[in-house]
């Protein structure tokens, strides 16, 4: 996702959450959700997409989930403290092996 993206969304949709419906603020954290999830053979469209606060891309989906709906696109990552990126840990192409 880019960031023309999400500012196209913010533009469509006036600066608000399509969720709750209100106004984004400075610091808020803002993620993009599928509003028909691709799990669900939803599109990568712009059609298809909603800025959300990051607390109601969560409780969206986690009424997805109660729903029966479990969408695999919707991961969220934290950064480690240290860094603003987090560890990623790749396997040996031998594979691990015991000492």
């Amino acid at each position: 996702m880019t960031h023309s993206t999400l500012g196209k969304l913010l533009k469509n949709d006036k600066g608000r959450c399509r969720y709750c419906g209100l106004y984004f603020k400075d610091g808020d954290l803002v993620e993009v959700d599928h509003i028909w999830p691709l799990s669900l053979g939803g599109m990568e469209t712009i059609a298809n997409l909603q800025a959300l606060h990051r607390h109601c891309h969560d409780q969206r989906h986690a009424e997805l989930q109660a729903k029966g709906i479990h969408d695999k696109d919707h991961m969220v990552e934290e950064p480690c403290a240290e860094k603003s990126a987090c560890t990623v840990l790749k396997t040996s192409k031998r594979g691990d092996s015991l000492a």
